[in-house]
């Protein structure tokens, strides 16, 4: 109880004191090596988080530092690749400081970030050699060495034989770089203007500039030493520098880009290492297209001039910049990728820092944070520690107002909120209204019976845009910092708002008016099917725009979908019904052309006379009223007599004739009727033969009066399951007999009987024995 109460007292109350993480949060590269200490405290150390990636470049880095041998082999280009914030320009301002504390010096120019004035950079905020003297001294060594190279290549190529016997000797003293190519130059009255033409092609051989190769060829000579590095330090070129052709400054893109592969080609014909360091190469993308394509093609001849001569080239860029680099330059440049942080990194950057202010490592190495808000801090800062360092420094600040003791998740929260929101959501809803109108989307009246639908808590009031009588699209503005019980909120009232809409069709985009993680807006993706916006980004008209349209082709594209649903329901239904028809129609196509229907009364043939003589005249009677009926019909006999001339005189019209669902039905009936007859004849015929006493028995056994019940019985209820063979209906053969009046009405009884009659007459025939055949 008492370690609690001194916890909360106000002198261990430990986010009262300084915020340990004020103006931590950017890293900017400068030009010279600044280390001046500005204002009373001690400064600040450096804080380093090691990472996998950090290893990597110090490496390669260490690697080119050490590297003996040939230089031509030594060069290399890297690019730090990552995301905005996650730590590119520290890793380059920490190479940065490496490199000028390495023994010897390299040569080294940083470049905080390219601009379309590249001459004031170069001029004012890149390190020249003239700034450092040792840098100038070797500079000068170094055109002073090619100086030797080209006097010893004269005097290799005079056969006067005025060197004598120690000409051999001079030789190897110049390319050793013991003696003074000047001094020899003189002592042997070589032709100064011979020389410098052979320097000023030596040069050339790597700069297409002139002016370049003249300026260096100058160097040596003391008279225009002074002016030559006032203007390879960005000034105009004086007077007796105009005389001899470098007349214009170094400026521009490719001007500076070619003295930088210059300044390679001194330092690396030198064998001395030298870097160049350039941050932030995304400024380009906001650069017009013909701006950017000569920074990339100077850029491109500067990556191969430092990997040709021996030199370290590290520079900074965006994914989306670095996948759009010509395929060139993706050969010869390493990418080093940064990636996100996880939690270990994220609490260790923490603890750093509270280290820094002074505060004594304990238990909890995050202390104040509790350990539920540093595991948010990691979720809502995607990782991005620029964003981990302003999330701790606003919650820092929202304990201390406070005066609470622990910082907690309430704290981390309303950091996000005060540090993003910055704008009310009345004014957010301005915004929508403001890209809605100017696409001329009606958004202003929701649809029927939503007008009452309660919002999620804290959320701005939806805009409805109907794209259609039955689908809509809902905007829904939300505040800053998107939780679970948002997501939670936002897919309720989407619920709610489908449910009420019944068969309306509703897509939502929810519109973040501050920040929102990366975590949350893939939850309210899978919530919505929309990846929510956020208010604040500078694409956001656009991707509002994009998105509304994307969604009105979505909900146009749903209902046309459930209209083709119902079309081709409806055509399968009608495809099955003629399907139906047309199997009706061609079976009775088929009978009509089957050679045992004939519109003529049959020719008795041997089935007909080998029928028993009781029965045989109602199956003759039958068959002769099927057949009458098949031939003649009912109702008049069609007609295609073409309609007579009109008194208008106009021609003759041909009749049309149509034949309806029963006519059809009634000559199928009929068809089917004599194929059963001739079945059920057949079937007598063959019971009649083997039933009799074939040996002369005179009794034939018990079953063969069941086999004769059975095939009258089969006959019966077959013609039962036929349609009437009147016009008038299509019950089945069944009922009562009634009187009858037209052909088939007789048919249809004759055909109803017939079983019953088969059966008496055969069955008395048969107690008798049977009778002979005729």
């Amino acid at each position: 109880m008492t370690k609690r109460t001194d916890e909360m007292s106000p002198d261990a109350f430990p986010v009262a004191e300084e915020n340990p993480f004020r103006g931590s949060t950017s890293v900017q590269l400068e030009g010279f090596d600044d280390t001046t200490q500005v204002g009373t405290g001690p400064p600040r150390p450096a804080i380093h988080v090691r990472r996998r990636i950090n290893e990597q470049l110090m490496e390669q880095v260490q690697r080119y530092l050490n590297q003996s041998g040939d230089s031509s082999t030594r060069g290399r280009v890297l690019a730090l690749v990552g995301e905005f914030g996650l730590g590119k320009s520290h890793l380059a301002a920490q190479v940065t400081d490496m490199l000028r504390q390495s023994t010897p010096t390299p040569a080294l120019w940083v470049i905080g970030q390219p601009s379309l004035d590249m001459r004031s950079v170069f001029q004012h905020r890149i390190m020249s050699p003239r700034d450092n003297l040792e840098a100038m001294a070797d500079f000068e060594q170094a055109i002073t060495d090619f100086y030797a190279d080209v006097t010893a290549e004269l005097l290799e190529q005079d056969d006067t034989g005025r060197l004598g016997a120690a000409r051999d000797e001079f030789l190897r003293g110049l390319r050793d770089r013991r003696l003074d190519p000047q001094k020899i130059a003189r002592a042997f009255d070589l032709d100064e203007e011979l020389i410098h033409s052979h320097l000023r092609r030596h040069l050339r051989g790597v700069t297409d500039h002139r002016a370049f190769a003249t300026a260096l060829a100058l160097l040596p000579n003391k008279a225009y030493q002074a002016d030559i590095w006032r203007w390879l330090s960005g000034e105009a070129p004086a007077a007796p520098l105009q005389q001899r052709g470098v007349t214009q400054p170094i400026q521009g893109i490719q001007g500076v880009f070619e003295a930088f592969s210059v300044f390679s080609l001194v330092y690396g014909q030198s064998d001395r290492p030298y870097a160049l360091v350039l941050d932030e190469v995304d400024k380009i993308v906001e650069w017009t297209a013909q701006d950017r394509a000569l920074f990339l093609n100077a850029f491109e001849m500067l990556v191969n001039r430092y990997v040709n001569q021996g030199g370290l080239l590290i520079f900074c860029v965006r994914p989306d910049l670095w996948s759009s680099l010509p395929a060139s330059l993706h050969e010869r440049v390493l990418p080093l990728w940064l990636d996100s942080w996880e939690r270990p990194a994220t609490e260790e950057l923490i603890k750093q820092h509270l280290l820094r202010s002074g505060r004594a490592p304990s238990d909890a190495p995050c202390a104040p944070f509790s350990d539920p808000a540093v595991a948010q801090i990691v979720i809502l800062s995607d990782g991005v520690p620029r964003q981990i360092l302003r999330i701790c420094e606003g919650a820092w600040d929202q304990a201390a107002l406070g005066r609470s003791p622990r910082i907690d998740v309430e704290a981390v929260h309303e950091a996000i909120r005060t540090t993003h929101e910055k704008r009310p959501m009345s004014e957010a809803a301005r915004r929508l209204e403001r890209v809605l109108a100017g696409d001329q989307w009606w958004h202003n009246a929701s649809p029927r019976g939503l007008g009452d639908l309660q919002g999620p808590p804290g959320a701005g009031e939806p805009r409805w845009i109907e794209v259609t009588r039955t689908a809509w699209i809902v905007v829904l503005p939300v505040r800053s910092l998107l939780t679970r019980a948002s997501v939670t909120g936002i897919e309720n009232f989407l619920g709610n708002a489908r449910d009420a809409a019944a068969a309306q069709g509703i897509e939502m985009l929810v519109v973040v008016n501050g920040h929102a993680c990366g975590a949350m807006r893939r939850q309210v993706a899978e919530v919505t099917g929309t990846m929510p916006l956020v208010l604040d980004d500078p694409r956001f008209d656009t991707a509002l725009r994009s998105g509304v349209q994307s969604l009105a082709e979505r909900l146009r594209a749903s209902q046309d979908n459930t209209v083709l649903e119902k079309l081709s329901h409806r055509l399968d239904v009608l495809q099955g019904q003629q399907q139906t028809l047309l199997e009706r129609v061609d079976s009775i196509d088929h009978a009509l052309d089957n050679p045992r229907v004939v519109a003529t009364h049959p020719v008795a043939g041997p089935s007909h006379e080998r029928v028993p003589e009781p029965v045989r005249a109602h199956f003759r009677e039958a068959q002769e009223a099927l057949d009458r009926l098949l031939e003649e019909g009912e109702g008049p006999r069609p007609s295609l007599v073409p309609v007579a001339r009109t008194a208008a005189g106009r021609p003759p019209r041909p009749r049309l004739l149509l034949v309806d669902d029963s006519a059809l039905k009634s000559m199928g009936a009929v068809v089917l009727a004599r194929r059963l007859l001739e079945a059920f004849r057949e079937a007598i015929v063959r019971w009649w033969e083997e039933a009799g006493p074939g040996g002369g028995e005179a009794e034939p056994s018990g079953r063969d009066q069941g086999e004769l019940f059975a095939i009258c019985r089969g006959f019966e209820i077959s013609m039962e399951s036929l349609p009437r063979l009147d016009r008038g209906g299509a019950a089945p053969l069944s009922g009562p007999p009634a009187p009858a009046t037209g052909p088939g009405e007789r048919a249809q009884d004759m055909l109803a009987q017939l079983a019953d009659r088969v059966l008496r007459e055969l069955g008395e025939a048969f107690s008798e024995g049977p009778a002979p055949l005729r």
